[in-house]
């Protein structure tokens, strides 16, 4: 019985060892590339494209089931991707004992190396168009039977790929958008049940994973397309560089705004419309222009329809709090959007500058202040977006650099853009300050291209109206701005009081057009490289630091010392009722070479300039008209000239605030002289008189001159001494 025994154990040990081998070789025995040719058929019907399967092999020790290498579904000809679907290997398990009651239940599906790519060729046209139609089509008996035969409880995906190709995006080229090394698994997959899933990839980003995914969908519905099967999801994105997607956003071409990151949830079905709540936030790259920003979002996505919804989302925007709302259609062609901004009531408009679109825009220093309502609609296509906006602020002020600039209770601004045409607006204030300028009734109309402003301004300035318009390109420090300034009915002395340090130099009032070019609006760059020309004339002028008359009339009085005349009072306040002259800005100096006053009795001419650095240098004559010469008796007609005027030359130079004004010494002896020689003439009479009259008025220097006292009495009197009061008793 022990021999029989031992007999049988090595009997049954052979037995299992062949057993153990005949499994072992099995997969290499039995061959399935019989089926090959049945599965290929299968899955060519179903996908309408050319299949091609490696290696298929029998699996017994990893669990029952079969292995494919090298799958690949073909596209159709005509697009760049020549796969639509591929796979290293493709591993199906089995459940063994639901095979006996003619039901497959495969317990898992492992997908290793598996890309998806999806393309989009120039005329607009994807290449699962016909996987997105059939989805649409109500096909439930056959759903139904292929989900009662088919249970899969779980799927591992390793490494896989999800491509978008573009190829209309940029004209001429091909951009991909890629979700890589993606992983997870997805399970419970069944005709009764919610599948399961759990994935995680990498997005937008070069290295890592940083896009999860977790939730479930299904079951399908009973009777119903598997485009309606429910999904719950909740999904995070880290740090999704946006830089990326510059061929589909135009701002990021030359400005990466940074990272952004999401989480929230997706509830819908898988291609219908999906409710996607959650918070977004944006880290702006170092030296992007766009601000950082955070809010909640509420999005309806129906990708079957291609519209996006907005509920009402709430943004901070560089502090700015922003809600957003409203809707894009045919997502999947030419977008059209319909989207509406606003501010929640009144708010602090000091980083209005942050929002995007205006960030960056305004020049560097340039702040704003006070509080404003913002509203705004962008609508139209996306090719050709037409953005209107209107702000409404109080209490506005703009400051540069530190320094206030304008200053205002009110003020209401609106912004107009279509496609790439542009930005243009207006700007109203009732009223407020321009520096230390007052106005009232302000317009500026504006637009802005690329970093180049062009503002028309007019407003109501001291009794008269301002008008300007001014071209300066922000974008290019070096580049020349161009200023055309026109003035009507504004009066001098308060405009020049609060434009300059100057006091009380000059009154009356402007009319002129004056035309300005320099590289920069700032006065040191105006004073280094600005040239213009115009044309300048003030009624009622009043220079009142530059004292003509008085000197006129002190040169006249000293000549009447001598000659025996006395000078009218009134003389020296003679005033000048209007001044006329061209302009011309150069080198830091503004010319005058045709200067003109002109009054009632007297007028002057002169050639100048009046330099930037607050100096004036001027050399001209001013005439006595027939009435003053006149005044000066019998002598007048002496010295007039053929028209009853008396001209004398005159110099003005200086600091604007207190020039010096001289006239022409050897004029006035020479007046001198010829009065006396004529007054001896007339009272001697006769050959002596003639002779005496011809001595004084040529002054041969032999004799006494009478002439030289005349020089004595020009010299500006000494201040006359203060009288010392005699003690009391």
């Amino acid at each position: 019985m022990a021999s029989l025994g031992r007999r049988l154990s090595i009997i049954i040990g052979i037995l299992a060892g062949v057993l153990v081998l005949l499994i072992l070789a099995l997969p290499y025995i039995v061959s399935l590339d019989s089926m090959r040719a049945r599965v290929i058929a299968a899955a060519e019907a179903a996908t309408h494209r050319k299949v091609e399967i490696g290696t298929m092999r029998l699996q017994i020790f990893s669990g029952l089931g079969a292995g494919v290498e090298n799958v690949v579904v073909r596209n159709p000809p005509g697009w760049e991707s020549p796969a639509l679907v591929s796979a290293d290997r493709v591993s199906v398990k089995v459940a063994f004992w639901p095979l006996l009651s003619k039901r497959v239940e495969v317990t898992k599906i492992v997908l290793e190396g598996a890309t998806v790519a999806i393309e989009r060729d120039p005329a607009n046209k994807w290449n699962i168009d016909d996987f997105l139609s059939a989805g649409k089509r109500d096909s439930a008996p056959a759903a139904a039977t292929a989900a009662a035969a088919l249970l899969v409880s779980r799927i591992e995906i390793d490494r896989g790929r999800a491509l978008f190709v573009d190829r209309k995006v940029a004209p001429g080229k091909t951009v991909t958008l890629g979700l890589e090394d993606l992983t997870g698994r997805i399970t419970d997959v069944g005709p009764t049940t919610p599948a399961r899933f759990d994935l995680a990839a990498r997005f937008l980003a070069d290295s890592g994973r940083n896009l999860t995914l977790q939730g479930s969908a299904g079951p399908p519905p009973t009777g119903g397309p598997m485009g309606e099967t429910p999904m719950q999801a909740a999904f995070e994105a880290k740090n999704l560089m946006l830089g990326k997607l510059a061929p589909y956003v135009g701002a990021f071409q030359s400005n990466d705004p940074g990272t952004l990151s999401i989480k929230g949830t997706a509830e819908g079905p898988l291609l219908g419309a999906v409710v996607l709540r959650g918070n977004v936030s944006l880290a702006p790259a170092r030296k992007s222009p766009m601000p950082a920003s955070n809010g909640t979002i509420a999005l309806t996505l129906d990708w079957s329809k291609g519209t996006l919804v907005i509920a009402r989302s709430l943004f901070d925007v560089a502090k700015l709090p922003l809600s957003l709302e409203g809707r894009m259609d045919d997502l999947r062609g030419q977008t059209r959007v319909d989207l509406h901004i606003a501010t929640p009531g009144d708010v602090a408009i000091d980083s209005v500058t942050g929002l995007p679109g205006l960030a960056g825009t305004l020049p560097a220093g340039v702040k704003l202040g006070g509080r404003v309502r913002l509203e705004a609609a962008i609508q139209g296509p996306s090719s050709e977006l037409d953005t209107r906006a209107s702000l409404d602020a109080t209490q506005f002020a703009v400051s540069m650099n530190g320094q206030p600039m304008v200053t205002a209770p009110s003020a209401r601004a609106t912004l107009a853009s279509r496609g790439k045409a542009p930005l243009s607006g207006r700007i109203t204030m009732p009223s407020g300050k321009l520096k230390d300028v007052p106005f009232e009734k302000l317009a500026a109309d504006w637009t802005w291209d690329k970093g180049a402003l062009t503002l028309a301004p007019s407003a109501v300035v001291y009794g008269g109206t301002l008008a300007a318009r001014v071209q300066s390109d922000f974008a290019h420090a070096q580049s020349e701005s161009h200023v055309a300034l026109e003035v009507r009915g504004v009066q001098a002395q308060p405009l020049v009081d609060s434009t300059t340090t100057a006091r009380n130099v000059f009154s009356g009032t402007l009319n002129g057009t004056f035309t300005l070019s320099s590289r920069g609006l700032s006065w040191d760059a105006i004073t280094r490289t600005g040239r213009g020309e115009g044309r300048l004339a003030v009624t009622d002028a009043d220079l009142r630091t530059v004292q003509l008359m008085p000197e006129v009339a002190r040169s006249l009085t000293a000549v009447g010392r001598i000659a025996g005349f006395q000078v009218p009072p009134s003389l020296e306040s003679t005033k000048f009722s209007r001044l006329e002259t061209s302009l011309r800005l150069a080198d830091g100096r503004l010319a005058t070479p045709d200067l003109s006053l002109s009054g009632r009795d007297v007028s002057a001419s002169a050639d100048g300039s009046i330099g930037l650095d607050k100096t004036l240098s001027y050399q001209g004559r001013v005439i006595l008209g027939p009435a003053v010469v006149k005044s000066l008796g019998n002598v007048g007609k002496y010295v007039a000239d053929s028209e009853g005027r008396l001209a004398l030359p005159f110099r003005a130079s200086g600091p604007v605030s207190s020039p010096k004004v001289s006239i022409d010494e050897s004029i006035a002896v020479d007046l001198g002289r010829r009065i006396l020689a004529r007054e001896a003439q007339q009272k001697i009479g006769g050959t002596a008189g003639k002779v005496l009259g011809d001595v004084l008025d040529g002054g041969d220097g032999k004799t006494a001159n009478p002439a030289d006292l005349l020089q004595q009495f020009l010299k500006p009197p000494p201040p006359r001494p203060t009288a010392t009061p005699a003690p009391r008793p």
